[in-house]
């Protein structure tokens, strides 16, 4: 059986810029401050427990929590530092899925073959961007992870597979791949050894970004709720399902994700949440949430105001400015927007350190 954790971070600030500092006090980065990014006091997210689910707008809220878990510091500019002292070096930021492939480090695009595992021409540059977003953890990441090539509208042409799970001492950050009607939460191996505490030795079969050919484990959002996510005993668990195609009307099954969700916090007494999804101002208004919430607050649910949030945080600058695409933030909304997230639901009572 499965079960997932997530947790937390910390930051060091200093007149005007942000300061990262390693086990003998020496500087070795520095980036601007930017407005609204602040410290968030870390020992708040002592054992915490964050489970993230949803398509690749909820990966980058996961990507953003890890970055700050293992560096101090929020990945807000277009390029980070990244790496352990004395190695550490400049790249393009993991937010910005496009920029990554034109500057990647030869020990990222090195040929890593293995017998059963699927890789080739047509999904190099996908693989490529996999292993360097892993390789920025420094090993705390187990990353199953493949994708066929590239992005094709929402259907499910690639063999899409991507669940992380960031683990540095008692802090994990999990996040679970979750394409509205499209694909349900899949993977290539069983992650539950490493869901444990203390996490034990998993099977992983292929390298980051390689696939095996067949998934392990693959079952509706519902299901993955009850059967997976319960035993994680999860303090905050977030869903959403952002621009991917999905069916409000279907009631009975709304119905009954609200309630798996209610029953994967039970144990816990852990916060289950459906996060809105930002967007353009630039564009068509789309609603969010676009399914009836009634049974999810019914039932103990929150609503993290993703939409509202960014939007504030916008206002009257181009949308430009804010997203990357039609979809994805650029770094500075989006550490603003996980930064809310710790500040709001996950450690209310310990604000600026």
């Amino acid at each position: 059986m499965f079960a997932l954790l997530v947790v937390g971070v910390c930051l060091t600030f200093r007149a005007g810029c942000l300061v990262v500092r390693n086990s003998t006090h020496k500087k070795v980065e520095q980036q601007p401050d930017l407005p609204g990014l602040h410290r968030v006091r870390h020992d708040c997210l002592e054992n915490k427990r964050i489970v993230l689910i949803g398509p690749s707008t909820t990966k980058m809220d996961y990507l953003t929590l890890a970055f700050f878990a293992e560096y101090g510091w929020w990945p807000s500019q277009e390029q980070v530092f990244y790496g352990l002292p004395p190695n550490g070096q400049m790249g393009v930021n993991p937010l910005n899925e496009a920029g990554i492939p034109a500057a990647l480090p030869p020990q990222v695009t090195t040929t890593v073959d293995k017998p059963g595992c699927v890789s080739g021409p047509m999904s190099r540059e996908a693989e490529f961007v996999f292993r360097y977003t892993n390789s920025l953890f420094n090993g705390h990441e187990v990353c199953d992870c493949y994708e066929f090539g590239s992005f094709q509208g929402p259907h499910d042409v690639n063999n899409s597979t991507e669940n992380r799970i960031y683990i540095k001492g008692n802090t994990t950050i999990s996040y679970f791949q979750w394409f509205g009607d499209i694909v349900a939460p899949r993977g290539t191996f069983d992650v539950s050894p490493l869901l444990r505490i203390p996490a034990k030795t998993h099977a992983q079969q292929c390298p980051v970004g390689q696939f095996p050919g067949n998934w392990a484990w693959n079952m509706p959002v519902k299901e993955f709720l009850r059967n997976v996510i319960r035993h994680a005993r999860p303090t905050h668990l977030v869903l959403s399902t952002s621009f991917w195609p999905i069916t409000p009307g279907n009631t009975q099954m709304w119905n009954e994700i609200a309630d798996a969700g209610v029953q994967a916090v039970m144990d816990s007494g852990g916060q289950v949440m459906w996060k809105t999804t930002p967007q353009r101002t630039d564009h068509a208004p789309y609603k969010s949430p676009r399914v009836d919430m009634a049974p999810f607050l019914n039932n103990g649910w929150k609503l993290f105001p993703a939409q509202q949030i960014v939007n504030d945080y916008q206002g009257h600058a181009a949308s430009d400015a804010i997203f990357y695409d039609f979809t994805h933030l650029r770094p500075a909304p989006q550490c603003f927007l996980a930064q809310n997230f710790l500040e709001t639901h996950v450690c209310p009572s310990a604000g600026q350190k």
